[in-house]
């Protein structure tokens, strides 16, 4: 309507003298124009008759083009018969032909041996892929696993060696577990340095839709570029822009997807408690009430999300521009979990003065809104837990509609009530804005300059209602919080790089000055007994518990400084050795006086075999070279003001007839604290044959890292404090890394693809102590069970890998239901109390980070179909099985397992009503697994009759659909937040989920 009123203003009705003199123009116009124009087809393939998808073309002189699908189609409107077409694709020769009186014009491209197959994305520029001398894993976007995905990660979830990637919680809000060759430092977590066009940012903040390329950079040689920042690895994401000379083109792709739990713990329902009262047993839970309740299903549900991405991109000869918007809405399993993200990006190039001018600007912006279930939690896992120990003969709710509780029970609240009485929002905002000036002044010395800023708002709000039963029996009449924070961060980064090639000689020298500023600052707020529960968590004035005392608030700021110098030069003669060596020199203000700066060097060299004069006559071998490499990195900690001398309000003091707050100290001075420093070495392999057919590397690495951080107990005095935050521990990653890539069959109908990946990585702890800090013993005991259990499970001590299981090894049970508990010297005795409280009686009993890890993705093509299943698998490692832990004691005033009633070590015995819940190895299980992440069927439409649409594919995926193990838990793809402590299978975990998913992708 408001169009139509638009043109009716305009004067533009049909009675106007305009349109009577537009019309007749404009249709003799196009009546020329269509007579001028030709419709235009063909395939283009390479040299081996093999169809190239994704090949370029373009009418010379316009902004007129388009791309070769899958199969290697194209077709393409020309001006006329005088029309030249360009043909094109990354490593091969471009060929123009002129249109002339053909409407077929099949091209056979040749590839350019002097042009590169390959680009990736290196620290601060990219490089040839013939000239990599580093571990460096590329996947591009055509290669990204289908269907279903919650961020990057999963995009690239068992294709890249060494990358491990665990996705062990159905939360929608969750991220992905992520680590690079192992664990690298007690304090300063496993997750790689991710960047976004260069600029720091989270794997969520980007829509996996826009992303071009995810580029890895795994050793440190590559990595040191980055100083503090990449011992862990360096995640580099380039999104999708425009291209130069290519017509406005729009994408959009959506999917639908529906969730449910992928399996589920086997506890005692209602039928099975009938079945066993009549066979004598007592139930722990309690009586047979009379009622049927399935308490994990009235809190759950199948899920649905939708997804939805647009973009929008092209250029011209000088600018290019690309817009992209995503729109997702998913459910959680569990009601009242949700996660709903909005993101807004755009891209826009521009060059000027024949290219010595070129500017850059990218605008990333994002929204999330998450539900809350817990106090600034997307999910309270005590709402699962309730829902596994209820009693399943009970009923939800009252006659007078209230919920039943029954509070003669410690820790026992109906968990339908924590949901429904429970009203919370998760808010974030992100928004990143970066520019680039490049000036090229002569050619070769290319000059940048980037400015960035990433602004993130977080809010919090929750709110209980008055009827809401405490986890340990309280009612607070009603409860509320609030809570903000904002993170800011400006980076600018200036570089300067110049390149040369003298006949056989290639160089490049990079230089570079980065410097970053991060501010972080939050408030937090809570109060409780309410007068109604309509306010919710919008007034917290209206709350008594100000006056009662039992409100808070609470708020902080902190920021921090990481300036460094950097430069790179690169080295190649003859396309057959190369080099590259980096120095980077990093102050942060987050270290002692005395170490505010470190040094990291990296240098690495390679060989390319292949293009050896005696290779000459190996026509079966494309590409066979040597790489070797050493660099430093750093692990930076993430707190501030760590070297400093902390105080804190504490107590009050009578003083001259009033009340002072007191001070005391929180931290000690440490003015040497510095940097973790990592040291790798890392020799590779990479290969290809038979007309790249088969093609892959094999990397093999040794990392040490020096000054650990650790928190060391000192005497009181002469420190302020009882602990210092000291560099002391020493650890060792060493393993190797294969990427194997085949291409079994290739014909113009079928095509069959494989790529497989293998890693293994071994760690040990090498020292924990020094002459001036120690650990007595040089090992820490940990424990990740909580109450009642709350026993030790793990210990990191020297001569031993990180996330080690301690506790005590049982070989049998008695006849009077008590553990036989085998000693360290090989001796049996009765389980008792005192046993489990003495170290000396415990020994190692498993470790919880895999060994090995593989992936395996097969893809299928057939004409317009295609097929594609993703394998991933962990080996060499054990569980602790957390539910069996709590839950397999039949004993406890709780619903339990049905294996709570079964033979334990064979034997038909019950465990002894005096043991209590105690963590011993029984409950250690084989962690083994292979899952089928990702099943996809895919059809590519024929859109030849429709000169609008380029192309058009449906699919359908399942994620996580198998999994095939011998762990008798619910999933062995377990979480893995804290490195120390992994292999717990946490009691009440958010479940893992199996999704179905349709969806469809267009070009027009």
């Amino acid at each position: 309507m408001e169009l139509a009123n638009l043109f009716k203003n305009s004067g533009l009705g049909l009675g106007s003298l305009k349109k009577q003199i537009i019309l007749p123009i404009l249709y003799v116009l196009f009546l020329q124009s269509a007579f001028a124009q030709e419709r235009i087809t063909g395939t283009i393939t390479d040299d081996q008759g093999v169809p190239v998808a994704g090949a370029s073309v373009v009418e010379n002189g316009t902004t007129n083009g388009t791309v070769s699908d899958f199969d290697g189609n194209y077709q393409i409107t020309t001006t006329g018969p005088s029309a030249v077409l360009t043909f094109s694709y990354l490593g091969f020769k471009a060929q123009e032909i002129t249109v002339g009186t053909s409407t077929v014009i099949n091209v056979q491209l040749q590839e350019d041996l002097e042009q590169l197959t390959e680009v990736v994305v290196i620290g601060y520029g990219t490089q040839k892929r013939e000239e990599v001398t580093t571990a460096i894993a590329t996947v591009k976007a055509e290669d990204f696993n289908p269907g279903f995905v919650r961020d990057a990660a999963d995009l690239v979830k068992g294709k890249v060696a060494g990358l491990s990637i665990t996705n062990g919680s159905g939360d929608p809000s969750a991220g992905a577990n992520i680590s690079l060759r192992g664990v690298s430092s007690l304090t300063g977590g496993t997750a790689p340095l991710v960047l976004i066009n260069g600029v720091p940012g989270g794997l969520n903040t980007v829509a996996p839709g826009e992303i071009e390329s995810i580029d890895v950079l795994k050793d440190a040689s590559a990595a040191a570029i980055y100083g503090t920042r990449g011992a862990n690895g360096v995640i580099l994401i380039t999104t999708k822009s425009g291209k130069r000379n290519m017509a406005p083109t729009l994408s959009y792709s959506h999917y639908s997807s529906l969730s449910s739990f992928a399996n589920t713990a086997d506890f005692v329902d209602a039928d099975d408690a009938r079945e066993l009262i009549a066979q004598g047993v007592t139930l722990p839970v309690g009586d047979d009430l009379g009622y049927t309740t399935d308490w994990l299903d009235e809190i759950s549900r199948t899920a649905l999300t939708q997804n939805h991405n647009l973009n929008f991109s092209g250029g011209n000869e000088s600018s290019t521009y690309a817009v992209n918007v995503n729109y997702t809405d998913q459910e959680g399993v569990f009601r009242k979990s949700f996660n709903e993200e909005f993101r807004l990006s755009a891209d826009v190039n521009h060059s000027m003065f024949d290219g010595i001018i070129k500017l850059n600007a990218n605008i990333i912006n994002g929204l999330q809104n998450t539900g809350a279930l817990g106090n600034g939690d997307s999910f309270d896992n005590r709402i699962y837990r309730q829902a596994l120990i209820r009693n399943p003969t009970d009923r939800i709710r009252e006659d007078d509609g209230t919920f039943v509780q029954r509070t003669n029970k410690l820790q026992y609240v109906n968990p339908v009530g924590m949901i429904e009485l429970t009203d919370g929002l998760i808010q974030r905002r992100w928004m990143r804005l970066t520019g680039n000036l490049t000036i090229t002044p002569i050619t070769g010395w290319e000059n940048n300059i980037m400015v960035a800023t990433d602004r993130n708002n977080f809010f919090s709000g929750f709110a209980q209602k008055k009827e809401y039963l405490g986890y340990n029996g309280e009612r607070f009449n009603g409860f509320a919080s609030r809570g903000t924070n904002q993170d800011y961060t400006n980076l600018m980064e200036i570089t300067s790089k110049y390149s040369k090639t003298l006949d056989k000689h290639s160089f490049s020298v990079l230089g570079g000055y980065s410097y970053q500023y991060f501010t972080s600052e939050g408030t937090s707020s809570s109060n409780r007994d309410f007068p109604t529960d309509a306010f919710s968590y919008h007034n917290l004035g209206a709350g008594r518990g100000i006056d009662e005392g039992t409100a808070s608030v609470s708020s902080y700021k902190n920021d921090d400084r990481l300036i460094g110098f950097f430069g790179r030069l690169s080295y190649g003669f003859d396309s057959r050795y190369n080099i590259l060596a980096s120095f980077r020199r990093e102050g942060s203000s987050k270290f002692g006086a005395n170490n505010k700066w470190g040094n990291f060097p990296a240098v690495s060299a390679g060989w390319t075999i292949s293009n050896e004069s005696f290779m000459e006559n190996a026509d079966w071998v494309n590409n066979l070279k040597l790489r070797a490499g050493y660099g430093e990195t750093g692990v930076i900690p993430s707190a501030s003001y760590q070297s400093q001398t902390l105080l804190g309000y504490a107590g009050n003091f009578y003083v001259d007839g009033e009340w002072v707050q007191g001070l005391e100290a929180q931290s000690n001075p440490n003015p040497d604290l510095r940097w973790e420093v990592s040291k790798e070495v890392n020799f590779g392999l990479d290969f290809g044959l038979a007309n790249n057919r088969i093609n892959g590397s094999i990397d093999f690495y040794r990392k040490k890292t020096e000054g650990m951080l650790w928190n060391y107990s000192v005497p009181i005095p002469p420190n302020l404090f009882g602990s210092t935050l000291a560099n002391v521990g020493e650890m060792e990653n060493k393993g190797f890394e294969i990427l194997l890539n085949v291409a079994p069959i290739q014909t113009n109908n079928f095509s069959w693809d494989a790529n497989i990946t293998l890693s293994h990585n071994k760690n040990e702890l090498l020292s924990l102590s020094n002459n001036l800090y120690e650990i007595e013993g040089d090992y820490v005991n940990l424990g990740t069970l909580s109450e009642p259990v709350s026993q030790v499970t793990h210990r990191f001590e020297v001569g031993q890998p990180i996330g080690t299981f301690w506790g005590l090894k049982s070989v049998d049970i008695d006849s009077d239901g008590l553990w036989v508990i085998e000693l360290p010297d090989g001796t049996q005795t009765p389980f008792t109390d005192a046993l489990q409280q003495d170290d000396a009686n415990k020994q190692y009993l498993g470790n919880g980070i895999p060994g090995y890890t593989a992936g395996i993705t097969n893809t299928f093509r057939y004409k317009n179909f295609d097929l594609s299943f993703v394998l991933n698998g962990a080996f060499d490692f054990q569980i602790i099985n957390a539910q069996r832990v709590f839950y397999e004691y039949p004993h406890v005033e709780y619903n339990v397992l049905n294996s709570a009633f079964d033979p334990v070590y064979g034997k038909d015995i019950q465990l002894s009503n005096t043991l209590g819940q105690n963590f011993v190895s029984y409950y250690v299980e084989d962690g083994d697994y292979v899952k089928l992440d990702n099943i996809t069927l895919g059809y590519n439409l024929n859109c030849d009759r429709w000169d609008f649409i380029k192309s058009l594919r449906f699919y359908v995926t399942g994620t996580n659909l198998a999994t095939f193990t011998s762990y008798s838990g619910i999933d062995p793809e377990i979480i893995r937040n804290n490195p120390l402590v992994q292999g717990t299978d946490d009691r009440d975990k958010y479940p893992s989920v199996s999704t179905f998913t349709l969806g469809f992708n267009i070009n027009l």
